[in-house]
């Protein structure tokens, strides 16, 4: 295309575009682009001078209408991803009459009211328009919704209430994309004024996993008003391709108010579990938010008994990401103990886990917690503790080493002489009495009580 005549698309001087000698579905640039693109491309939204431009060049040249550059867009595509409500306007009006024409033959002014005879074809010139995909498998109302051009999207509903719009490349549908952004006006238009309705996303997600990420109860509460009631249980317990749940989301997201919303629907949710065999309780513990366990367990308290694949249960999920106020939530349920020393697969209670010295007070204060833990390794929580890190930084408080000392003596007890202390299962005296500091005497011999078992060192 000659630079006179794309800057005279560019800024709308129609005298310049007639000059053009051929047809002007012939005058493209070298991505199939035509005055119309470039025009719509170019405009600032709401100039009435813009409107004459396209009006005239579709009198011109009617063609350019349908015509799609080397991506497939259409000059509507174009308009409805820059909000050019006016002008997605004349071309809908446009497609009315150039209909309107070919099946009367007769000029009809685009204001003019539809003959009824006439309506039936119209309408399929519209919807035909409406439909029409891009390389990338989207429609005009793809690129409204994305770029949340509200009156937009209003104008291409009212005209296609009755179109059903699939999912692009990428998966996704208007729907979808509407509510995956948080446009909420949007996706209350949609859901109120367009009857097919498509709830599928990406990875075989659903609006109602994009909702509840944005904790949007509102939103959620649509979605789930505009469904059938079967349907509705389908759609949520429809699994994302890692086998995610909206509930899982909701979990994830710290979705609290929404909880209440799913479970009421569908309560066997609590129980679904993802790829590595995490149900939403166990999200909501690695990740900290209280408020998603308790309401959880509010409506399903025996989902606690579920363990993922390495047998982790929610109390290992709260202790190993230091989570303290989710450890104390289970702590403080007397129905949740069974939780407290339950080992996973490496025979690992949650206070055998290396991250849960933050918790070693409360737990060992705990009177159902057994101090006297093993795991498949043979170690139990002091051996594991002497080997933390972290331990170092409280060597220097006496209070804390006197306390544990006490605990673990009860259980544990070590016979040297007349005294009896605390000793750790797998008998490292020079680290043990490194741990102990002063209050460590290397012993010449003596008998360990662990178990049932004697040891004898010297």
């Amino acid at each position: 295309m000659e630079p006179v005549f794309y800057n005279a698309a560019a800024e709308g001087k129609i005298e310049v575009v007639k000059k053009f000698a051929k047809p002007l579905n012939q005058l493209l640039t070298p991505n199939g682009n035509t005055v119309l693109h470039i025009h719509l491309t170019t405009l600032i939204e709401g100039s009435e001078s813009s409107t004459v431009f396209v009006k005239e060049i579709l009198r011109i040249c009617p063609s350019l209408l349908s015509k799609a550059n080397v991506k497939g867009e259409t000059p509507l595509h174009i308009a409805a991803r820059y909000g050019h409500t006016a002008i997605v306007e004349v071309l809908i009006e446009h497609a009315k009459r150039r209909e309107q024409d070919l099946e009367s033959e007769v000029k009809v002014p685009i204001e003019s009211a539809l003959q009824p005879e006439l309506e039936s074809g119209v309408d399929k010139a519209v919807k035909k328009m409406l439909k029409t995909k891009n390389k990338e498998n989207e429609t005009a109302m793809h690129e409204a919704v994305r770029n949340n051009h509200l009156e937009v999207v209003k104008l291409l509903a009212k005209n296609g209430k009755d179109i059903s719009y699939s999912a692009n490349d990428a998966g996704e549908t208007p729907l979808y994309m509407a509510v995956e952004r948080n446009y909420r006006e949007v996706v209350l238009h949609i859901l109120e004024n367009c009857k097919s309705l498509t709830h599928d996303g990406p990875l075989g997600g659903t609006t109602l996993h994009a909702a509840v990420i944005w904790n949007d109860d509102v939103m959620t509460g649509e979605i789930q008003e505009k469904i059938e009631p079967k349907a509705l249980s389908a759609l949520i317990n429809q699994k994302h391709k890692q086998r995610l749940t909206p509930l899982h989301c909701a979990a994830y997201f710290n979705g609290y108010s929404t909880i209440e919303r799913l479970l009421k629907i569908d309560i066997s949710m609590a129980y679904k579990k993802d790829t590595k065999d995490m149900t939403a309780l166990h999200i909501a513990a690695d990740r900290g938010h209280v408020k998603t366990v308790n309401e959880i367990l509010k409506y399903c308290p025996d989902c606690s008994e579920l363990v993922d694949k390495r047998g982790w249960n929610a109390l290992h999920f709260a202790v190993n990401s230091s989570h303290k106020d989710v450890v104390n939530v289970i702590l403080n349920r007397s129905s949740l103990s069974n939780l407290l020393n339950e080992k996973d697969e490496s025979g690992n209670t949650p206070l055998l886990h290396s991250k849960s010295l933050p918790y070693i007070k409360d737990l060992m204060h705990h009177d159902r917690v057994n101090k006297m833990a093993f795991n498949k390794q043979n170690l139990d929580a002091y051996d594991i503790a002497l080997t933390s890190e972290e331990l170092s930084k409280e060597k220097e408080s006496v209070n804390q080493r006197s306390a544990i000392m006490f605990q673990w003596s009860k259980s544990c007890p070590v016979k040297f002489g007349d005294n009896e202390i605390a000793f750790p299962r797998n008998n490292h005296p020079a680290k043990f009495g490194r741990f102990l500091g002063e209050h460590y005497v290397k012993p010449k011999n003596f008998l360990v009580r662990n178990t049932g078992r004697l040891y004898c060192i010297s």
